[in-house]
């Protein structure tokens, strides 16, 4: 199979994850994806319009869209009017999506604690069956935090 047609496979799929993943509409996913794998040191909005083949609008939205939620900037060149858009930094952007997890985490370990409070004053019973439930799946939660705050600090010290 040809590097482009290898490209255009590579770029559906990861459409279709940043779909499912980063909740995308699929036109703003596509165009993401494009420039993820894209040798280009940035896309301008004209590639974009060809390679997607959507409407300007359309074009327009996505790539603001995108912009809005940190997922890529854009930069100029010197003498040249137009906007090249890029993935934004992408230890920032993989920091950002780190803490993201991260705060589901503490907020499901949070909401684990209060039930089992609740349980313990009002249903001693509940609360003694699922004690070892409990403990086993906050350790989890511990366990899942503290590498995720590893990665996050290690991700921080490579920009120094």
């Amino acid at each position: 199979m040809d590097k482009e047609k290898c490209k255009q496979i590579l770029i559906e799929e990861l459409g279709v994850h940043f779909e499912s993943e980063y909740s995308l509409p699929p036109l703003a996913a596509r165009i993401f994806a494009n420039l993820v794998v894209t040798e280009e040191e940035g896309l301008t909005f004209d590639d974009c319009l060809t390679k997607r083949g959507a409407s300007k609008s359309s074009i327009s939205t996505s790539l603001n869209l995108l912009q809005q939620t940190g997922f890529i900037n854009y930069f100029t060149k010197s003498g040249d009017r137009k906007r090249y858009f890029k993935v934004a930094e992408k230890d920032a952007f993989f920091i950002k999506k780190l803490n993201q997890t991260l705060k589901r985490i503490e907020s499901e370990s949070l909401m684990i604690e209060k039930v089992a409070e609740y349980n313990k004053a009002h249903n001693p019973q509940k609360h003694e069956e699922n004690k070892e439930k409990k403990r086993i799946y906050i350790k989890c939660l511990e366990d899942t935090r503290e590498i995720y705050r590893k990665t996050i600090a290690d991700l921080k010290n490579l920009k120094q």
